[in-house]
């Protein structure tokens, strides 16, 4: 409990005020309102998306100006005026920041652009296909903000881009005429940043599609834009019974206006699962991860992954090793609820799909059965049968 009261929140009283004092001065520097503070097409059109922009509300050393220069002009960043306002500019490894704004270490260009192969991967249209029963379809190349560690930051170019209504046609004939898709994931980019019309176009196709048994959707609005999330989209996904998919990284993402659109969601019977990233200084200690992963629970969040990060060029400074990830989820273990434990996987390099990875040393083969090691590290034998 010591260790986990250190990990800020997005309801603590710091994350409180730091966001309502950043919030007060783009507002002021904007002309703008409470309302359009409040409305996500307001809050897309006025991203900050280059370091002057920075500049009018923080006060950068030269050198931080220089280096954010140098990557932005290389790879692309937009960040909402509302996740912009959880930013701890005093704390140079702000879990906000880090996500958000750009790092000189992205001029470090190991790592493979497509390290999933999904270029490679597509059978028609916008399709991403690994398994036999599923599949994703890629909508957009938007964004509320770009990720600095996204495993498709190939794909963000230079301007906001939707795919054709041609490509996604064409991508559900092809799961109309392949009978062992069951499940089908709407992505991008964002996909919740389409407009309610096409969305519906979409669910509506796809619901007609008799083998077609599971809708999904991936966002992260809820944590950079929850001001897109309202009981008209929650209607809308409750219709065709959409699953929505999210990510959290870290607890002072959890604010009172994510859990605002949480619970609409929720209340309208909308399941929401989140996907973490674990990612270098930004959530790889033990305590932060059991703390977000029960702020999530508590909001009835459930906790469905923790992706080990991909090696995506020039995200080199986010990666970990496997053995920090093996230890949060020994830790995990009987010191909080098993809905607060994700499963810890690894996405296989080539697009050879997701390798869960799990603590081996609390099961041990022995000459009459098997050794089995209990959180205290307790021994117990269990028989063969």
């Amino acid at each position: 409990m010591e260790h986990k009261s250190k990990v800020r929140t997005g309801f603590s009283e710091f994350s409180k005020n730091l966001y309502e004092n950043t919030k007060h001065k783009i507002l002021k520097e904007l002309n703008a309102s409470e309302d359009d503070w409040n409305n996500p097409k307001w809050q897309l059109k006025n991203r900050i998306s280059n370091v002057d922009e920075i500049s009018k509300y923080i006060n950068l050393t030269e050198e931080e100006y220089d280096n954010i220069k140098r990557v932005s002009e290389k790879y692309r960043f937009a960040i909402t005026p509302y996740y912009f306002s959880l930013i701890d500019f005093d704390n140079p490894n702000c879990p906000i920041r880090l996500q958000s704004i750009p790092d000189v270490k992205e001029l470090d260009e190991s790592g493979e652009l497509d390290p999933m192969n999904e270029e490679q991967s597509n059978p028609s249209g916008r399709i991403t296909r690994r398994y036999p029963n599923k599949l994703i379809i890629n909508v957009t190349n938007a964004c509320p903000m770009y990720c600095r560690h996204c495993q498709r930051r190939r794909l963000i170019g230079n301007f906001d881009k939707n795919t054709s209504q041609e490509d996604i046609d064409t991508s559900i004939e092809f799961i109309r005429k392949h009978e062992t898709i069951r499940e089908v994931l709407i992505t991008g980019g964002d996909a919740i940043l389409l407009s309610n019309d096409r969305l519906e176009d979409i669910f509506n196709k796809l619901s007609k599609i008799p083998h077609v048994e599971v809708i999904r959707v991936g966002t992260r609005t809820l944590a950079t834009l929850p001001f897109r999330i309202d009981d008209e989209l929650a209607l809308l996904l409750r219709k065709y019974r959409v699953q929505l998919s999210t990510q959290f990284n870290h607890a002072c993402e959890i604010t009172p206006e994510a859990v605002r659109a949480i619970d609409i969601l929720v209340d309208h019977g909308v399941p929401v699962r989140n996907q973490m990233v674990l990612l270098h200084n930004v959530n790889d200690d033990k305590y932060c991860i059991q703390k977000t992963n029960e702020e999530l629970h508590k909001y009835r969040v459930i906790n469905y992954y923790l992706f080990h990060p991909k090696d995506v060029k020039s995200t080199k400074h986010f990666q970990v090793d496997i053995s920090k990830g093996l230890e949060i989820m020994k830790h995990l273990e009987g010191r909080t609820s098993g809905m607060c434990k994700p499963t810890y996987v690894y996405n296989a390099p080539g697009g050879l799909g997701k390798v869960p990875l799990v603590p081996m040393e609390n099961i041990e083969r022995c000459e009459n059965g098997y050794k089995l090691t209990t959180w205290e590290n307790k021994t117990i034998t269990k028989d063969l049968e």
